[in-house]
């Protein structure tokens, strides 16, 4: 199959070329050329399919580097509270999600996500016992994955110093987490049946966080990766609470078990990256480590700002997430490219160390293709790359005026305008419509089942309504009246008082 995609402005994302007008000739999957000409000039080659660029715009496909597909099927529930009692609730729901629910989430997400530009995610995703369900669904939806079942076998309340009476904490030590060796045949039945299947999808190891996990499940992180070759995707130092509690639990803090299981590496990914002190930063930076901005959720929980900038002159390489529906809005990378740049601008008093439209694009493209190792072969429009391609009408109103198109994309631009989107040089999106599933069956099916779902998750719901007040409890102790809040050393509490500096001396 080949194409030509003719007269078009193209965003190349590639140092070297940057926005050209002119053709991208794709075949057999790649990008064959890229053609710098003047309108109307373009050259003469036989292909399958001739597409008039003209009034298009043609970009990379975007990753989202860390999501969690399930939660698409929990849009409306609870997102009115901070991390530690918002997981109560994403767990209650979560339990009542069989095979058939997981299937249709993730294609859910798959519709939000292809209609926003993105071709390629990350799944952290929590219900290993539903994995096949939704590795089917990956397939049938053509899309990219690196998917990153969630390793963890050390509860919240067991990490977190929340009071619980007795009954309640025997209640929820009934819930037995998956053993090491259980964990180890799941993978390894993974790897052999999954892993670099259809050239799109890719097993990640997934410690849910560092201090979720043994030291047997770290090491474990540590064996399955180096055996597979396989990248390891984590949460880290989402919260104030989690930073405080790892540096009195551990030596080292969290970062400390990362680090001493050897898992900081090019391999590593870690989502949120919130509370990272100076040096943290830096020893992260030297072992190659790649952050997942999540800007929306680390709004919605209230975790804190991430200070992306400083990573970012660290040498780190950034990528960009949606996170959950349920603590989030859609997954739509526009919408986080647009919030990251106005996260930035509160973060920073000092308007030279706001992140600019073409830093959030980067994260976007090529920082979220280096995640998965893939950064010389997507994320770029360049001669043999993958074609992961996004064609968008610039007769809409984000695009019609005729300045400077990164900004036009990243300020103004939600999807609308995308046309068509391949991957590997095939459509999965063509004139607006879905090509490889059937987009209204899957709407229709989860409106049928939605009524049943909240059926089904109302014990566990209400058994989360009982726990919550004493994480709540503890909450308030790691969260003072603001004027007894003391500054601390991490980089978030630096910025907080540079600005009250910034503000004295104005």
């Amino acid at each position: 199959m080949s194409t030509l995609i003719k007269n078009a402005t193209i965003i190349t994302m590639d140092d070297q070329s940057g926005i050209i007008q002119g053709s991208v000739w794709v075949e057999n999957g790649r990008i064959k050329e890229v053609i710098p000409h003047l309108p109307g000039s373009e050259p003469t080659i036989h292909v399958n399919e001739t597409i008039d660029g003209s009034e298009m715009i043609v970009m990379p496909g975007m990753t989202n580097a860390h999501y969690h597909s399930y939660s698409n099927l929990l849009k409306g529930t609870t997102s009115h509270l901070p991390l530690e009692m918002w997981s109560l609730y994403t767990t209650a729901y979560g339990y009542s999600l069989d095979d058939e629910d997981i299937y249709h989430a993730v294609l859910l997400g798959v519709i939000d996500m292809i209609k926003s530009g993105v071709t390629s995610c990350i799944d952290h995703f929590p219900h290993i016992r539903r994995s096949e369900a939704a590795l089917k669904a990956y397939e049938a939806s053509s899309i990219r994955v690196g998917f990153a079942p969630m390793m963890h076998d050390v509860p919240d309340h067991h990490f977190l110093p929340v009071d619980l009476p007795i009954d309640t904490k025997r209640k929820l030590d009934q819930a037995s987490p998956i053993s090491v060796v259980e964990m180890r045949a799941f993978y390894n039945s993974l790897f052999d049946r999954w892993h670099d299947k259809n050239d799109r999808i890719q097993i990640v190891v997934g410690p849910n966080a560092p201090q979720r996990c043994s030291q047997e499940m770290l090491a474990l992180c540590k064996e399955l990766s180096e055996q597979s070759g396989a990248y390891v995707h984590t949460h880290l130092l989402e919260t104030r609470i989690q930073k405080e509690v790892g540096d009195s639990a551990f030596s080292g803090g969290i970062l400390g078990r990362l680090q001493d299981q050897q898992l900081l590496s090019r391999k590593l990914s870690t989502a949120h990256s919130i509370w990272i002190e100076d040096d943290e930063a830096e020893m992260l930076a030297e072992h190659g480590v790649s952050f997942v901005h999540n800007p929306v959720s680390n709004m919605m929980l209230g975790s804190g700002r991430a200070n992306v900038s400083s990573y970012l002159e660290d040498g780190i390489n950034v990528a960009l997430g949606t996170d959950s529906s349920n603590c989030g809005i859609s997954h739509n990378l526009f919408e986080a490219m647009r919030i990251a740049v106005m996260h930035s601008r509160q973060e920073h008093p000092n308007f030279h160390e706001w992140l600019q439209p073409i830093d959030v694009l980067k994260m976007a493209t090529v920082g979220g293709a280096h995640i998965l190792g893939e950064e010389k072969k997507r994320g770029k429009i360049k001669q043999n790359y993958e074609a992961d391609l996004v064609l968008l009408n610039k007769r809409s109103s984000a695009l019609t005026v005729n300045a400077d198109v990164i900004s036009q994309l990243v300020y103004y631009e939600n999807g609308s305008s995308i046309e068509s989107v391949m991957v590997k040089g095939e459509w999965i999106l063509k004139n607006r419509k879905m090509v490889s599933f059937d987009e209204e069956a899957v709407i229709q099916a989860v409106k049928e089942k939605q009524e049943s779902l909240l059926q089904k998750s109302r014990a566990s719901v209400q058994w989360a309504n009982e726990v919550e007040p004493y994480f709540t409890d503890m909450y308030k102790k790691f969260h003072p009246h603001p004027g007894e809040k003391k500054a601390g050393s991490n980089r978030m509490d630096a910025a907080h008082e540079q600005g009250k500096f910034e503000g004295m001396k104005s």
